[in-house]
């Protein structure tokens, strides 16, 4: 898993802005032929570089916001399949019905052990608080994603409309609304995924933008500073105000899961 320092990307930025403001202290005397670091070039470059910042911490927002929503709305959802498959117990769908809705339950819920599909498993919901081996809590931890819990609410749906003694009186057990829950929270989970894959790409282009190779804006402030160490001469006072300007290679770290 990556890890991002966005306090980083900022404050290049506002450095940029004050480094600008140090060369139109230097007036005339800073010429240079290579029109990618001239004063209004770098002037350019803080202006995209500025938007492209205001983007990634756009898109961050946005995608912070979308996936509390779609948590909120995935919360009860454990606890809500174990009310289903009580309302199923009270029809007469078949022993093998049962067997399968139960092991969806213990999918959603995050037990997946071997035990799901004994007798005594066809009544009774997996204890969540039941110690496990490793093992065993890595697999429960791969169900856990929300489009798995989409892909066990929709088989739940399924067995459900199979059962033609299915007919709660209660509005939120009907088939009905169970298909538009269904479809409230692939909507959310949509939206939650889409977010991240626009401030992956906000990032991406961020990063390529400042960070890049000879293109990015980074090197171009060194070249810049080099010039005024070429004009004026490394032991000057206008070269060493240059270099005091600080501007950090901000990169994913990676860390332990």
């Amino acid at each position: 898993m990556s890890t991002y320092f966005e306090t980083g990307h900022p404050k290049n930025v506002a450095n940029l802005l004050k480094y600008i403001q140090y060369l139109q202290t230097l007036g005339a005397s800073y010429n240079p032929a290579n029109t990618s670091i001239t004063l209004s070039a770098i002037t350019t470059v803080h202006t995209t570089a500025d938007t492209k910042q205001t983007l990634v911490k756009t898109s961050e927002d946005n995608w912070k916001n979308l996936t509390n929503l779609r948590e909120i709305a995935f919360e009860p959802l454990n606890a809500f399949t174990v009310q289903l498959f009580s309302i199923l117990k009270t029809t007469d769908a078949s022993e093998q019905t049962l067997v399968d809705f139960l092991f969806l339950v213990n999918k959603m819920r995050g037990s997946d052990n071997a035990s799901t599909k004994t007798a005594n498993a066809k009544t009774t919901p997996t204890n969540n608080n039941t110690e496990s081996t490793s093992q065993e809590q890595t697999k429960s931890t791969s169900q856990q994603s929300f489009d798995q819990k989409i892909e066990h609410f929709s088989k739940m749906i399924l067995i459900l409309s199979g059962v033609t003694s299915y007919t709660p009186n209660e509005v939120q057990f009907q088939l009905a609304s169970l298909n538009t829950q269904l479809s409230n929270l692939t909507t959310l989970n949509t939206n939650a995924n889409n977010a991240k894959t626009q401030l992956t790409s906000a990032r991406i282009d961020r990063n390529t933008y400042f960070y890049a190779p000879n293109t990015g804006w980074l090197d171009l402030i060194k070249k810049s500073k080099e010039y005024i160490g070429a004009i004026f001469g490394k032991q000057s006072q206008q070269y060493k105000a240059a270099i005091a300007f600080k501007f950090v290679r901000v990169i994913a770290k990676k860390k332990a899961n």
